[in-house]
This record gives structure tokens, C-alpha cells and sequence, in this order.
């Protein structure tokens, strides 16, 4: 599935106007073909007080939390699977994937499913904030003072006037296993501890 031609999230949540507007910006062709060479577009989240990003063109949609199945012997940041639409999906708790404390989930949480490559997955995360279009140009790598525990999962911090975001590489979360769900394919091979 294309990021580029699927409706990005279900409406029928209760997304901020901003983050609404924002999305229907994003569907407008024309402004995605003038942005995109300068421009990255992320989907911006709050997690243990801190702001990070996700490429929009990996976010499916964005959903509250839903009762999940637990999976024994699955990695201890892996909650679980849900079923959204028909298909099986692991959710898993972004803030113990980094080594921070787990919250109880709150009204503010949110469970972000992201479609990248053949893959499908929800990752937990304690607020949304906004569609963020962060110039090419002021995006840095990686500093040094990032935690180790996180460090591999960044690809760089973009600069805005007013805030600094830390841009996810999703292609470095997946790879380490217990997140991954193949779309076609089963669920327990991929998150069951090995």
C-alpha cells in the first residue's frame, strides 16, 4: 500500500483542528509536489515530555486506544495484538521500546499505525501534537547528547523556530524484531521472542 494514496487517518476521532487541516493540506497534490523537495512532513508526538516525529508517507492512520490481546512470550515493550479492520496488528509501548517508564494510558494517548514496506504496526505514544513540515535544510544528524537507548532509533533533530524535533528511522525500529507484522502474513512468527 502507497502512503501517498491512502487516507492518512480516521476523522472520526477526535483530532485537533489544526491536525485536520493539516492532513487535508497534505492530500492537496499540488502543495505535497511543491513542499516535498524542501520540506519533510512528520507526524509530531509527545513521549515522556519530549517531541519526536514519524515520516507521514509511514503513518496509516492515527487511533485511540483499543482493547488488545496479550501475546505470551512476546518482547516486554510488544502489548500486544489488536484487530483493526481485519487485520492483526502489534502494538507496541514506545516509551519501555526507549527506556522510559511506562504511564497508564491517559486520555491524550494515542496508538500511531504505521505501514511501512510490507510491514504493519502500532506504536503507543502519550499525546498527538501536529502535522510538522520541517525545512530539509534544518535538519541535523543525530547529537551526541542523545541517550544511548534511543540513539540508534534516530535519524536526526529537525530545528523550528520555537522547538526541536528528534525524527524517528522507522527502518531501524522494525528491524529488531517484535514490532513487525508482515501484512499478509502471521503475526506470531514476528513478535515472539526468539
Amino acid at each position: 500500500m502507497n502512503g501517498r494514496d491512502v487516507d492518512l487517518f480516521d476523522k472520526s476521532l477526535a483530532l485537533s483542528a489544526d491536525m485536520e487541516e493539516e492532513i487535508a493540506r497534505k492530500n492537496r497534490k499540488a502543495d505535497t509536489i511543491i513542499m516535498k523537495d524542501e520540506y519533510e512532513q512528520v507526524v509530531g508526538f509527545m513521549l515522556n515530555k519530549e517531541l519526536y516525529g514519524i515520516d507521514i508517507l509511514d503513518v496509516e492512520e492515527i487511533i485511540k486506544p483499543v482493547d488488545y490481546t496479550y501475546v505470551p512470550n512476546t518482547k516486554p515493550f510488544v502489548m500486544g495484538v489488536i484487530n483493526l479492520r481485519g487485520k492483526v496488528i502489534p502494538v507496541v509501548d514506545l516509551r519501555i521500546r526507549f527506556g522510559f517508564v511506562s504511564n497508564p494510558i491517559s486520555a491524550d494517548s494515542r496508538v500511531i499505525i504505521i505501514a511501512h514496506n510490507e510491514y504493519n504496526v502500532g506504536f503507543l505514544v502519550d499525546k498527538i501534537e501536529k502535522v510538522y513540515y520541517i525545512e530539509k535544510k534544518s535538519i541535523e544528524p543525530t547529537p551526541p547528547n542523545i541517550p544511548q537507548n534511543i540513539e540508534r532509533y534516530v535519524k536526526g533533530v529537525g530545528k523550528m523556530p520555537k522547538k526541536i524535533i528528534t525524527l524517528l528511522n522507522i527502518e531501524e525500529m522494525l528491524k529488531e524484531g517484535g514490532s513487525l507484522t508482515p501484512k499478509t502474513g502471521s503475526t506470531m512468527e514476528v513478535v515472539k521472542n526468539g
